[in-house]
């Protein structure tokens, strides 16, 4: 259990003042944040705020509850996802796991396996559902460390996680990634998470 020597906590009612209170504090120890507040959109703000401040942690608390959003959050930036029907216990788990450079993944909506952190190694990532017909013969184009890295998209991990568990560096994993979308003709990582778990795209 770790132990939060709290000194002050400062609290943002729009992106606006999210925005400014992180370029003020770059010594910010965690970001809490909202993907819904009246001035943007959340997980473009997001993205912006793992730009203003890299080194800051940030986990989202939202009422989706779809693999999706948890995907798209984590792709963003994001190190941790949390709905907002889980009960305070669980909030505090994952402020745990993020704070000591860790990846939470919600178990409920991203399955059992979620429950452990996300940057341990070994990790067993779940095998992918594979979709029939097209998309499942462009999944068998991939190489085998792309299989990988797909696995992981698959598994909600980022690029620096992919990295770690595969042991290469976040350039090589961005350049599979590419591969991969490529491959099976889809835009985005999102997309290809979803395939990896069975899913379906309106492209595939």
């Amino acid at each position: 259990m770790l132990e939060w020597p709290v000194n002050s906590f400062l609290e943002a009612s729009s992106f606006t003042e999210a925005r400014e209170i992180a370029a003020q504090n770059p010594d910010l120890d965690l970001i809490v944040m909202d993907l819904l507040m009246p001035d943007g959109s959340g997980f473009d703000e997001l993205a912006i705020l793992t730009q203003i401040v890299p080194e800051v942690p940030i986990i989202v608390v939202s009422m989706a509850e779809n693999r999706q959003d948890v995907i798209r959050a984590i792709d963003a930036g994001a190190m941790g996802f949390v709905p907002k029907s889980a009960p305070g216990t669980e909030l505090v788990r994952a402020i745990e796991i993020v704070l000591e450079g860790e990846i939470y993944l919600p178990p409920q909506i991203m399955g059992p396996q979620a429950a452990q952190p996300q940057n341990r190694s070994p990790i067993q990532p779940p095998r992918p559902a594979v979709p029939s017909g097209a998309v499942s013969a462009r999944i068998g184009d991939l190489t085998r460390r792309q299989r990988e890295v797909f696995t992981l998209l698959g598994a909600g991990y980022s690029n620096a996680a992919i990295a770690k568990e595969l042991g290469i560096s976040e350039h090589t994993v961005a350049i599979h990634v590419s591969a991969i979308l490529k491959t099976l003709e889809v835009e985005n990582r999102t997309q290809a998470a979803l395939l990896a778990t069975g899913g379906t795209t309106q492209q595939a």
